[in-house]
């Protein structure tokens, strides 16, 4: 029985190790966990903003349909529309609400000659995008 001395603690020893083994295992689970709901949050919330762009340039048709709407990324927000004066409150409030909602959020409006519009906003650097197409 001499030779059995010291097995407990071996023992033990090796089911700490495979629990802290789990735990990190857990953690790195919870951590992407978070991230990929922030992502899902956040593409949400693009959603719903490139919703609100459309439903403003179909109330404004006219001025949409004039490439009124046009914005840029990086372009200041009172600078992202021209002309009528409906189309430069909408994209202002549309471009503050990209920055404050979303981080680092910026957007583009572009209508073509067939009155398609294509909207794209970005998040986080050019990491995260979400982009849509919709007809006048």
């Amino acid at each position: 029985m001499r030779s059995a001395a010291g097995f407990s603690l071996i023992e033990v020893m090796v089911s700490i190790i495979i629990l802290a083994i789990a735990l990190l295992g857990t953690a790195g689970l919870m951590s992407t966990s978070l991230k990929n709901t922030n992502n899902s949050y956040y593409r949400s919330q693009a959603t719903v903003l490139a919703d609100d762009i459309l439903d403003r340039m179909r109330a404004n048709k006219t001025a949409a349909r004039g490439y009124m709407y046009n914005a840029d990324l990086g372009a200041a927000p009172a600078a992202c529309a021209v002309g009528n004066t409906m189309a430069v409150f909408d994209c202002t409030e549309w471009k503050n609400t990209l920055a404050n909602v979303l981080p680092g959020g910026d957007g583009t409006v572009t209508v073509d000659s067939n009155g398609v519009v294509t909207i794209v906003i970005l998040w986080n650097g050019d990491d995260n995008s979400f982009t849509t197409e919709s007809r006048l």
